[in-house]
């Protein structure tokens, strides 16, 4: 049962000078206990404890009424609503008598809430989600630091771990905001803010969808949010990046290409290879495959970027695949990564920023084998992707088996990254058949 009662915090950062501590409410609840104040601050002999009576201070009466009132209905509510109080959390508890009888507005802040829905995502092993949306809050704190002049500094994390949860660390609270602060012009400011700074289209809509899923659970969670929702009207539309992909004749320059075996770049240029033969096969997917994954001549795996219902593959490797797979076969447990990409004992709360990393590694190697190839295309990871892609569409193949081997949910998402080029094929047939010259 919660108990209260009204006494002094003594800690020594928090007496002053003239030997005076403040007036607290003690909250004792789930074997914790918590401090409210009553913005008074007396020395000892200037509270009488067993009357409940203050003196030697201005209007001393009318302080003592509201002291012993507040007293006075904080034990009755608790008494009255015992049963259901007993489920509740300290921090529930105190932020619901602050809020009642101390008529304290609550602190709803981004960044606040933000770390509760980034500790959610991370106890659900959404690792990847949680540093994404945290990307998205650090742009909202950089806008603020734009907003007051200050400097453009890197930041590592908004956020340190205490007693199992995510806090803000002290150095951003003062460019923290109040949800409800955030309004419909704070927002479109914020968006020509993003715009002006990110040279691709896309990242803006990616911060802007965040930030919302942040507010949208705390319209949901807090009764006085659920109302306010200043991103709803904004538009955060995405823009399909344009496929960048090479031909056969270039994938015959990078499996031809002269390198020295078992050096960093004859690595990637076999993980490259490996990912063209994999249906264009996402990097991190083919990072994280453990050695029991490829049995029977197959890659069995399920895509990590999508969780719908389907979204597994098993691909017969063909012989280039398999000469590469065998290079790196060396007695590995059955849990053991079948490349030697990500190390073996990488957390899961690291691997996406490990990944990160590699992915950094990939394109550099992937840039210096089509400059010494003869290519002059930028290749990357998502490179292998569309080039298997736009091949299977060059020798005609059907779009719906081309959508069930990108692991696209339907076909109408392969249309909509990759239906410009269609619609160039097809218009390119059409107008071959139409202005066909025929021979005198």
């Amino acid at each position: 049962m919660a108990t209260i009662k009204i006494t002094f915090d003594k800690r020594a950062d928090h007496k002053t000078k003239d030997k005076k501590f403040p007036l607290v409410l003690r909250l004792g609840h789930a074997r914790k206990t918590r401090d409210i104040p009553f913005n008074l601050h007396l020395k000892e002999n200037q509270y009488d404890f067993a009357t409940g009576k203050i003196k030697g201070i201005m209007n001393a009466v009318r302080h003592t009424k509201r002291t012993r009132k507040v007293y006075s209905d904080v034990d009755l509510w608790l008494d009255e609503h015992a049963g259901e109080i007993k489920n509740w959390e300290m921090n529930r508890l105190k932020s619901e008598i602050e809020q009642r009888f101390f008529k304290k507005a609550p602190s709803r802040t981004i960044l606040n809430h933000g770390a509760k829905y980034l500790y959610r995502l991370r106890m659900e092993g959404r690792f990847s989600t949680a540093s994404s949306y945290e990307d998205a809050l650090k742009s909202f704190i950089k806008y603020r630091r734009h907003l007051k002049g200050m400097e453009d500094n890197k930041i590592k994390t908004l956020f340190e771990i205490k007693e199992d949860k995510m806090i803000p660390l002290d150095e951003f609270k003062d460019l923290d905001m109040e949800i409800k602060a955030i309004d419909y012009g704070f927002s479109k400011d914020f968006k020509a803010h993003l715009m002006n700074r990110y040279a691709s289209k896309n990242t803006p809509a990616i911060y802007l969808r965040s930030l919302q899923a942040i507010m949208n659970d705390a319209s949901k969670t807090y009764d006085d949010l659920k109302d306010h929702k200043p991103l709803s009207n904004i538009k955060k539309k995405s823009h399909a990046n344009a496929p960048a992909p090479i031909d056969l004749n270039d994938i015959h320059k990078i499996r031809t290409l002269e390198l020295v075996p078992h050096t960093p770049i004859w690595d990637n240029r076999n993980y490259m290879l490996f990912m063209f033969n994999n249906m264009g096969m996402n990097f991190f997917d083919m990072a994280i495959l453990k050695r029991f994954q490829f049995a029977d001549n197959r890659i069995k795996y399920f895509r990590q970027k999508t969780h719908y219902e389907g979204d597994y593959f098993s691909v017969l490797q063909n012989e280039e695949s398999l000469e590469i797979i065998n290079h790196y076969l060396n007695g590995q447990g059955d849990n053991d990564y079948l490349f030697p990409i990500i190390p073996n004992l990488t957390s899961p709360e690291r691997l996406h920023k490990v990944n990160k990393g590699k992915v950094k590694t990939f394109n550099k190697y992937a840039a210096q084998i089509a400059a010494l190839a003869g290519i002059e295309k930028r290749i990357t990871t998502y490179t292998l992707r569309d080039t298997w892609t736009n091949i299977g569409l060059d020798m005609g193949i059907d779009i719906r088996k081309i959508s069930s081997g990108l692991g696209h949910s339907s076909v109408q998402v392969t249309e909509k990254h990759y239906g410009k080029s269609v619609s160039e094929k097809i218009l390119d047939e059409i107008n071959a058949k139409i202005t066909r010259v025929k021979n005198s």
